[in-house]
């Protein structure tokens, strides 16, 4: 998607800096810039003060991703339909590339029935062509996924109207953490991955599925991981328990394994509770001494919005030494890293102050992938007003392939490093509160 709106940008650049009139050349370039970038957080900060000059497909396209960017899933398929006006402008390639966000937008709504029509129109658009068939069948998977649910309810979190309080363990695993909350079904209890790195459905091994009963609706689907992609199972239930909050209608992913059989972890967990469950939780403050996350009945005030979404991925908008980072944020994730991307960016401090280069291993479904790395002794973040000191932050050296359109990822030592946070991924916000 992005490689099409490089060279759609490109075109309108070439166009608008033809232009007479100064300040429509240098909205339109601006624009062009932060789409160029995939940099849709400055987007939605400086496009309000220059819409009015921007030229329609380009504004429709900002609209788009912006909206998306800011989780407003509904206003992102509305925008999709005006870049869908025009074809002939920006081409059919970049309007397909924008139906594939409005599957994702129906998929993070649980708008089954309006994913799948959106999923037969792409394969009906597609050519028949060897170069399409990786593309054809992500979209068959993503069929048969919103095909199993469209006549199912959707996710509906039911709690009492008090704060709800639920014990989390720090389990040590590798070279970091896992916080492990615990859920039922019945009378059977299980220890499930707190992890906003899981997305559209709670993730879980064939053995944890078989043990809480949930039904099989749909099979063959392809999801990626770690280590590359593979096929899992899609299953449900009716309802499950995470302390005094009922979760009806959960989904998941169901593999073999959830990693690969030959890589052994000690520690590792077999089910993971992802994003289309925390999301419906609202606001969740984990408390680090206290060692648990309680559900507030009255929410803290919400911050200034800096959690951010792509393709249905969360990542956190932070600053260092005054410059704005993009990190996924993945309390899956044992411990932060950093990006080759960060790397170009801050080549001369990591030089300086990181360690020889060494090879880390990081593994999950799909298999284990090896980088070489440098360590800095610590990475000072700005998150909000407040700042947060990481410790022993692994920066990934390029290695020829193209660096990701992100600075890293933050892991569990984020909440750690401080006594108290709070977030919010329906919201859109991270807080230090101490």
């Amino acid at each position: 998607m992005r490689n099409l709106l490089l060279t759609l940008v490109a075109l309108f650049v070439g166009v608008v800096a033809q232009a007479q009139t100064p300040t429509p050349e240098q909205a339109n370039n601006r624009v062009a810039e932060l789409l160029n970038g995939a940099d849709y957080v400055t987007l939605a900060k400086e496009l309000p003060a220059v819409r009015e000059m921007v030229i329609k497909p380009l504004l429709a396209l900002s609209d788009a991703l912006v909206a998306h960017c800011e989780g407003r899933f509904e206003d992102s398929n509305k925008a999709i339909e005006e870049v869908a006006l025009y074809p002939e402008e920006l081409g059919q390639g970049t309007v397909f590339g924008m139906y594939n966000y409005a599957l994702i937008n129906n998929l993070c709504m649980e708008n089954y029935a309006q994913g799948a029509k959106v999923a037969r129109q792409l394969l009906e658009s597609l050519p028949d062509t060897d170069d399409a068939e990786a593309s054809r069948q992500g979209l068959l998977s993503l069929l048969r996924w919103m095909d199993a649910l469209t006549e199912r309810e959707k996710v509906e979190v039911v709690r009492p109207r008090r704060d709800v309080l639920i014990p989390v363990e720090r389990r040590p695993i590798g070279r970091g953490e896992h916080l492990i909350v615990k859920a039922t079904v019945g009378d059977v209890s299980e220890d499930f991955i707190f992890d906003t790195g899981c997305s559209h459905a709670n993730f879980i091994s064939r053995e944890v599925a078989e043990r809480l009963g949930v039904e099989i609706v749909a099979d063959s689907i392809i999801t990626q991981g770690v280590g590359g992609s593979g096929y899992v199972q899609l299953g449900v239930l009716p309802e499950m328990r995470l302390g005094d909050v009922v979760i009806k209608n959960p989904t998941f992913l169901v593999a073999e394994h959830l990693v690969p059989e030959h890589v052994e972890v000690e520690g590792m967990c077999d089910a993971v509770l992802g994003t289309h469950v925390i999301r419906k939780l609202g606001e969740v403050r984990y408390e680090r001494s206290a060692s648990r996350m309680v559900l507030p009945s009255k929410p803290g005030a919400a911050t200034e919005r800096n959690i951010v979404c792509d393709n249905g991925t969360y990542y956190l908008v932070c600053h260092q030494t005054g410059e704005q980072l993009l990190l996924h944020f993945d309390t899956g994730n044992v411990k932060s890293q950093l990006s080759s991307r960060y790397f170009t960016r801050f080549q001369r401090q990591v030089e300086a102050e990181g360690g020889d280069v060494e090879r880390s291993r990081s593994g999950g479904f799909g298999g284990v992938v090896w980088n070489d790395v440098r360590t800095l002794p610590s990475v000072e973040l700005q998150v909000g007003s407040k700042r947060v000191m990481l410790q022993q932050v692994a920066v990934d050296m390029p290695n020829g392939t193209p660096p990701m359109n992100y600075d890293g990822a933050v892991g569990v030592d984020l909440l750690t490093a401080s006594e108290r946070v709070s977030f919010d991924l329906d919201k859109m916000y991270y807080r230090i509160d101490k």
